[in-house]
């Protein structure tokens, strides 16, 4: 498929939803175009750069078409990195595109919406060899009241606090190397998700694998996962999570994708998380333990190995727009994903990193500014070499 027919799919897709959203117009009352014409309030809050942020709605109505909005997001980063592998030096250093993505919404009656999103930019590249790299997310969401949901399609299989928190709102530049090495990615797949006594519980079926033409889209070549996540509050201000995911990778000695092309899942048969999430007015606390087991081999990593790992993560809000953050990293094997992404990850063992940084908050979350140090200490897997890395990282982030 070519670039052109790219761009006229998504023409004609925005085209349909415009459609849509025009024929409700019979169902119910008259729909309106979103257009602010009325004069300010005296008391109201006065107009500022930030309030460019709410300018993403398409039309609203009260038909069966409730609302139709665009989003996106880009995330781009400087990265200086030197390390010391056995004595061998070396350094990166580079502006990357972490991610460009565009996408629609569209809010509909009795609590059905349907969400779409596209990687544009995949790390260092923008618009590589087409527009569309392939779908971050593609999926229907049924949620007639806040206790029930029910999500088919492409989405994040959440694992860890880390994972489960949205790039546009994680406080580091980038996920800890444990979180790294045992979260999956977004396979196609369904969850519910239900309030029960207090707990908020999601529950989900996957397969693991998709093919790797435009789109990713699924394929029944894959094998199977199954997912639980739930969450409770033990104390004013402190929620304890718990995420397990089971991947049929038969026990570490195959692939985990089955017969698919490209693999969405964590390497490992079992992953288990047990973590906190505290907050205290300006101060907060994320906490993760972390276990893998059965990992099929690839990467210098045998078959059927097992990891360990930990996240610390304290913040404090220095101000209302600044905040620092702390964070202490463990893995005691796996593969090391760099702040960089290089295109050969190496397998390393007893390891820990340090991440000190800065969040300069423009407009909230929808623009802000990060820059942080990261210091790894650990060894090469079965091997002798040590290794010593330091990294400065700064960051622009902004999405609507």
């Amino acid at each position: 498929m070519t670039q052109p027919h790219y761009l006229r799919t998504l023409l004609a897709a925005a085209g349909s939803a415009a459609a849509m959203a025009g024929g409700s117009l019979l169902a119910g009352d008259a729909g309106k175009v979103v257009i602010d014409d009325k004069a300010p309030i005296a008391d109201a809050e006065p107009w500022t750069f930030c309030n460019i942020f709410d300018y993403n709605t398409l039309y609203k109505g009260d038909g069966f078409i409730k609302e139709v909005s665009i989003h996106g997001r880009y995330q781009g980063q400087y990265i200086y990195q030197s390390e010391d592998i056995g004595g061998d030096s070396n350094s990166y250093r580079n502006w990357q595109h972490r991610r460009t993505r565009i996408g629609m919404e569209i809010e509909m009656a009795g609590g059905l919406s349907f969400y779409v999103e596209n990687n544009m930019a995949d790390n260092e590249e923008l618009f590589a060899d087409r527009w569309q790299n392939d779908w971050q997310d593609f999926y229907v969401q049924w949620e007639p009241n806040d206790d029930f949901s029910l999500t088919v399609g492409k989405q994040k299989q959440d694992f860890t606090i880390e994972d489960a928190t949205s790039s546009k709102r994680i406080l580091t530049v980038e996920r800890s190397p444990i979180v790294n090495e045992t979260a999956g990615a977004r396979p196609w797949g369904a969850v519910v998700g239900f309030k029960l006594g207090g707990f908020s519980n999601q529950v989900g079926a996957w397969l693991t694998g998709a093919d790797d033409s435009w789109g990713s889209w699924p394929t029944f070549d894959a094998n199977a996962s199954a997912s639980f996540n739930t969450s409770y509050e033990i104390m004013e201000g402190t929620d304890l999570r718990l995420d397990y995911i089971f991947n049929d990778n038969e026990g570490g000695t195959g692939p985990v994708e089955g017969g698919a092309d490209e693999s969405y899942a964590s390497a490992y048969q079992h992953a288990l998380a047990v973590g906190t999430d505290s907050s205290w007015g300006d101060l907060g606390l994320v906490t993760n333990a972390i276990f893998g087991w059965n990992r099929e081999g690839s990467g210098g990593l045998p078959d059927k190995h097992d990891t360990f790992g930990f996240v610390v993560m304290p913040y404090y809000n220095l101000t209302d727009k600044l905040q620092a953050v702390f964070r202490w990293a463990y893995m005691t094997e796996g593969r090391e994903q760099r702040t960089q992404r290089y295109p050969v990850r190496i397998a390393v063992s007893d390891y820990h990193t340090f991440y000190g940084g800065l969040n300069y908050y423009i407009c909230e979350h929808n623009l802000k500014l990060m820059a942080g140090y990261e210091y790894a200490v650990g060894n090469e897997f079965n091997g002798s070499d040590d290794i010593d890395t330091g990294t400065w990282m700064f960051a622009v982030r902004t999405y609507f």
